[in-house]
């Protein structure tokens, strides 16, 4: 992992229920650990946890973000039908996405090359993200795509699609109601939009200097 960027590709799921509970995964098919799932839970009270699959996983996570209990579990992030299913500790959510809006098309209108330009990145993260934020509905006011992580690190996120879902969930088999807005989680620089969505993403990370 000596490189100057760390490159990870897949999706990022997020939820919110009228329970106060938050969720945030990750569903890697390429990264610096090969492939992986991991979901960062906020729960009513703003207990941050983050659910990993390994050690070496929870250890990068917990290093570039702010939880506040880390534990290491099976975690399942799949296809399922016409939806994705997650599953983590006690948790068990669905989304299913709907169909291309507003938001997808606009992102499209990118080529894909430019998408993944960290100078466009934070271009688009000064100038672009006030103008067309509002598309992402609820809390997009907060969604970045460019910052520094907890240690110092900077990270970019090349957004190739985005899909308002439908979602459920439930802990240890209790139902969360239905998907509502809520508050920031406070992982980290950037705040998934309210609601649910499934968004397409290249997450860049350039390390920090060693001190």
């Amino acid at each position: 992992m000596k490189t100057d960027r760390l490159v990870f590709e897949g999706h990022i799921l997020g939820a919110s229920f009228s329970s106060g509970d938050r969720f945030v995964a990750g569903r890697w098919h390429a990264s610096p650990f090969g492939p992986f799932a991991d979901v960062m839970w906020c729960r009513p009270d703003g207990t941050r946890i983050l659910l990993a699959p390994r050690d070496t996983v929870a250890r990068f996570v917990a290093h570039h973000y702010s939880f506040t209990e880390v534990a290491v579990t099976d975690v399942r992030v799949e296809r399922r039908g016409d939806g994705i299913e997650m599953a983590a500790g006690p948790i068990a959510v669905r989304l299913v996405p709907r169909p291309p809006g507003l938001p997808s098309r606009v992102l499209r209108l990118r080529p894909r090359k430019l998408r993944t330009v960290p100078a466009w990145i934070a271009f688009e993260d000064a100038v672009l993200r006030p103008v067309v934020g509002p598309l992402f509905g609820p809390n997009s006011g907060a969604l970045r795509t460019r910052g520094v992580t907890r240690d110092g690190s900077t990270e970019w996120y090349a957004i190739h699609d985005f899909r308002d879902a439908d979602a459920t969930a439930s802990v240890d088999g209790r139902d969360l109601g239905p998907v509502t807005p809520g508050p920031p989680a406070g992982f980290g620089f950037s705040e998934f939009p309210g609601g649910a969505a499934i968004v397409r993403v290249t997450s860049i990370f350039r390390p920090s200097e060693p001190r």
